[in-house]
């Protein structure tokens, strides 16, 4: 139940897409080995032309997938052509040159293999993920189904519009054009775990607060939080009896102040943190580092275009397809219906159609059950003349389960001077949690650090993080 509940509130999290792999050199067919191909959740026929395996890659017959996908096509000579609103896509017979027009725009692709005409049945076939990438799907492949997964990621939202929740972020991005902003706040925890359930005399409560300070800009940050740990001593010491009391007072000390820090620079990509309670386990400085565009480029994006062009011109529902293109295609039978029912939750959460006006005020309501997980979102918009100048989100979630029950409740506040989050989670009273966290900005003549401090060198962590691509690649034909 929890893990079909998390699937669906799981790509509200972070923004990447699939890695467009390309196919790899062949022209001689094999055997189809009853490969199926599966388009927005549906089986896509191929009447006289099935698909074809080539070295471990699967090829379309050209026609029948463009035309499944709403795609305009013509074959005249050895130049394949196919078109879908603003977008034409050019290819040639025995080329690895391929060209995409857009926006009045050309550019061209080089791919590791070209299209070619199969001798016994006179069909074109092109590569499946180069064909379906090119019109913005997103391409998946299921091993026990032996079945290649389509999703055009432009249909998922239908004719859903965003431009109340654009405006917004945009007003925001407004009020810090060309400024530097000062953040300064307080985050607080406290979290309790009943005495029946460690089997122990006592409740286990714990508490931790911090503050948070800051300088942002609209290319560069600088953030530094300062938590006071000092209640996670006598878990951290394993048996406080053994450590002694001087010795817990001292763990205690070196908890109190505990400090991370992360610097980022949008313009070179370049992002350090500074954790110095690694420094003690890792060696080191305590400071580490990690290059975005690297990182990126590796799934075929640019970071630094990525975030201008989101800040500049943003489009929420461009920033919502792309967090739903994380999820990886494996399972035929489940995961059109999970991408589906996630980017219809989102249309209800922040969709135009979504909200009702109220003088200055638009609000949109939601409720679901999942699995018997009861769910109500409330997302609440305040505007000021043209501009959309505050969000407010609460979410109220009620589950029951074999005799436990689990109540959380979660509230987000923000405009462009303040930002609040509120959460609380209790679990039929054997685990109650609490997260409170307050932040103020306002403009400031001081500019962020970005670089590493003097005499300091960082550790890289570059191999260490994986990408959308090697998380989300497979050894299939549908590549």
């Amino acid at each position: 139940m929890m893990k079909k509940m998390y699937q669906r509130m799981g790509a509200v999290g972070t923004a990447a897409v699939l890695t467009a792999a390309l196919t790899v050199p062949a022209f001689a067919a094999e055997s189809s080995n009853g490969i199926a191909v599966q388009l927005n959740g549906e089986n896509v026929a191929f009447t006289d032309a099935a698909p074809v395996v080539n070295q471990g890659r699967t090829f379309l017959p050209f026609r029948a997938v463009f035309e499944a996908m709403g795609v305009q096509v013509s074959n005249e000579g050895n130049t394949i052509t196919a078109v879908r609103g603003d977008k034409t896509l050019q290819m040639t017979i025995g080329s690895t040159t391929a060209t995409v027009t857009e926006g009045g725009k050309t550019s061209t692709i080089t791919m590791d293999v070209a299209p070619y005409v199969d001798s016994a049945t006179w069909r074109t076939y092109v590569p499946v993920r180069f064909a379906a990438e090119a019109f913005g799907c997103n391409v998946g492949w299921d091993a026990d189904d032996q079945t290649v997964l389509i999703v055009d990621m432009d249909k998922l939202f239908g004719d859903a519009t965003f431009t109340k929740m654009d405006n917004y972020i945009s007003y925001l991005y407004k009020q810090q054009e060309g400024k530097n902003q000062a953040t300064n706040g307080t985050v607080s925890l406290a979290a309790g775990v009943n005495k029946a359930l460690i089997g122990s005399e006592e409740d286990l409560n714990l508490k931790m607060n911090g503050t948070v300070t800051g300088i942002s800009s609209t290319t560069a940050s600088q953030m530094a939080v300062e938590l006071d740990l000092s209640d996670l001593a006598p878990l951290l010491a394993g048996d406080p009896a053994a450590l002694g009391e001087e010795g817990l007072a001292q763990l205690k000390d070196s908890l109190a102040k505990t400090q991370l820090e992360v610097r980022m620079d949008v313009n070179t990509g370049k992002l350090y943190f500074y954790a110095p309670m690694l420094e003690a386990v890792q060696g080191g400085s305590g400071w580490y580092s990690l290059d975005l565009n690297a990182l990126m480029k590796q799934s075929g994006l640019d970071f630094t275009q990525l975030v201008t062009m989101s800040a500049q011109n943003f489009s929420l529902e461009d920033t919502l397809r792309t967090a739903l293109s994380v999820l990886p295609l494996d399972d035929k039978d489940v995961d059109y219906t999970v991408l589906s029912t996630l980017a219809d939750t989102y249309v209800q959460l922040f969709g135009d159609s979504a909200f009702t006006q109220n003088g200055d005020t638009y609000t949109a309501t939601y409720t679901q059950n999942v699995d018997g997980v009861d769910m109500t979102y409330t997302t609440v918009l305040t505007a000021q003349g043209e501009d959309i100048v505050s969000m407010q989100m609460n979410m109220d979630m009620a589950a029951n389960a074999e005799g436990m029950n689990m109540n959380m409740g979660f509230k987000v506040y923000a405009d462009s001077t303040k930002s609040t989050m509120d959460m609380n989670l209790d679990v039929s009273g054997l685990v109650t949690v609490t997260f409170n966290m307050d932040l103020g900005y306002q403009a400031t003549d001081k500019a962020p650090e970005t670089g590493l401090p003097e005499g300091v060198t960082a550790t890289p962590l570059d191999g260490m993080v994986p990408t959308a691509a090697s998380t989300n690649e497979v050894a299939s034909p549908a590549r």
